[in-house]
């Protein structure tokens, strides 16, 4: 048989920086997807990324998938969290003094109910939000350390059921 088998990887790498004050979800400029999935495949997403913040300060990321023009947020809390919002991860940062200091991280979610076709374009995306502050993609606070971030990585593979 062929289930488990790879049909296909769409990968980005976002090597610029960017950052949000946004306490609601905003979309992360260049992390987004599209991808034609088979029927009754599923799809494994993975994100690695680094990120810094302006002093204690708490950031949050969801999935998002996009098919037919219905929005589906995966992989979030059963309850509401902070600002009353459900997330798929979240970090907090602590310390107010936040100065060249990077954090690595990362996460993977199998999309198991993607509905594919064969023909029809599945986008998916990141959004993120901030709890206060400002939460940097890529670099530390000041933004001096940006080189030792390197990429941060969507990755989006389809397996045949």
């Amino acid at each position: 048989g062929v289930g488990g088998k790879t049909l296909q990887i769409s990968s980005v790498n976002k090597t610029d920086t960017t950052s949000t004050t946004s306490t609601s979800y905003v979309d992360i400029a260049g992390i987004t997807l599209n991808i034609t999935p088979q029927t009754n495949s599923k799809v494994l997403i993975q994100f690695c990324y680094c990120y810094g913040a302006s002093g204690p300060s708490g950031g949050a990321i969801r999935i998002v998938r996009i098919k037919g023009g219905t929005t589906t947020y995966l992989a979030v809390a059963d309850t509401a969290g902070y600002n009353s919002l459900n997330d798929t991860m979240i970090s907090y940062v602590g310390s107010a003094d936040q100065t060249n200091k990077m954090y690595h991280q990362g996460f993977h979610h199998l999309d198991q109910n993607v509905g594919g076709d064969g023909s029809t374009q599945i986008t998916y995306k990141l959004q993120w939000r901030c709890n206060n502050g400002t939460i940097y993609l890529g670099r530390d606070d000041t933004g001096s350390i940006s080189d030792y971030a390197g990429g941060n990585e969507f990755t989006l593979t389809e397996y045949a059921a």
